[in-house]
């Protein structure tokens, strides 16, 4: 059944939540969502908000019961609690990734959500991303031949998250886009991190996720300078370089062929698809709205995140252990629960 116009409360607005901010201000002046308000625990965050933007602000856990949905834009350890609380009161989710602290969250989560009718979303942002797309389309229409590998880089010189290790908050990213790239979940993982800056988080790290016959490899780091969201895909006819920042494709008609005197490079051209820049969370806070509305599926749903997740677990045992881990052989349990 589709609902008016919804009414959405945000839950969380530190840097990332204030974008979140931002934009649902922009829906509401579109007058496709009403902003509820915002709720968070620091007061000193919401009276700047309350009198910067003239928006209701809430303590704790006020506002929810105005809502049909909520945006939970909080630390990853609170993401959890507020998403239950939400679900069990009857509202649809959005909550930005990583979906979950713990898989065991997680796993909790899909079973109350499974017991709704709720719309349930992850902010996976890759996935609203123009220039994703655009080699999506690439792909699948054979452009570059069959995939060979892709090689991922998300740097850049800035302070490392506080609330989860790099794995879960940025190298997830890549891990996302090479399964919805790719079309299916990887068998084996290896991983290596490092701990640079302090012991709790790891700050550096090197994914290579094993799709048979394809793989990835992604690294990821807060220390190298500048802002790296780059993505090459070498295929069998050609090559792919994707800037996800830039929203810029190249599509490269170079690879090796095969001649009597054995593999020479051919030097084609490089096309660069022509694509308007439109901000990502934009396009995924604008996604929720609608699917609330039409009450439809999302593209980012549980589902995909849990998967997510499973893979970052199995990195980290990678790296703990120094082996790859194979993950189709764990028992169900441990990959469904």
């Amino acid at each position: 059944m589709k609902k008016d116009v919804p009414s959405i409360l945000l839950v969380g607005v530190g840097w990332w939540g204030g974008n979140h901010l931002r934009i649902l201000l922009k829906l509401q002046a579109m007058k496709l969502c009403r902003l509820v308000g915002v709720q968070a625990n620091n007061q000193n965050v919401l009276q700047y908000v309350g009198g910067e933007f003239g928006v209701k602000t809430f303590c704790n856990d006020q506002g929810l019961e105005e809502a049909d949905a909520v945006v939970i834009a909080t630390p990853t350890h609170n993401h959890f609690a507020i998403a239950e609380k939400a679900l069990l009161a009857g509202k649809d989710v959005l909550i930005e990734k990583p979906l979950t602290q713990t898989l065991e969250e997680a796993y909790k989560l899909k079973k109350i959500h499974a017991n709704s009718s709720q719309i349930f979303m992850v902010g996976h942002t890759f996935r609203y991303n123009p220039a994703v797309d655009c080699v999506k389309k690439l792909l699948s229409d054979g452009e570059i031949g069959n995939i060979r590998f892709f090689r991922g880089h998300f740097m850049g010189l800035r302070s490392k998250e506080q609330d989860a290790g790099i794995l879960a908050t940025v190298a997830i990213h890549f891990i996302y886009t090479s399964n919805y790239f790719i079309g299916r979940l990887p068998k084996k993982v290896w991983a290596k991190t490092n701990y640079f800056l302090d012991s709790k988080l790891e700050d550096h790290c090197l994914v290579r996720l094993d799709y048979n016959p394809e793989f990835s490899l992604i690294e990821s780091d807060y220390f190298t300078p500048g802002k790296w969201r780059t993505f090459d895909i070498i295929g069998t006819q050609g090559a792919i370089f994707l800037d996800a920042l830039n929203q810029k494709v190249e599509l490269h008609q170079k690879r090796h062929i095969y001649t009597e005197c054995g593999f020479e490079v051919y030097d084609g051209n490089t096309m660069y698809p022509n694509l308007e820049f439109q901000e990502p969370l934009y396009l995924e806070l604008s996604h929720f709205v609608k699917c609330v509305q039409q009450r439809t599926e999302p593209l980012t749903g549980i589902e995909e995140s849990i998967n997510v997740l499973e893979i970052i677990e199995a990195a980290y045992e990678s790296s703990r252990s120094d082996q790859t881990v194979i993950l189709d052989t764990r028992p169900t349990t441990e990959r469904r629960r």
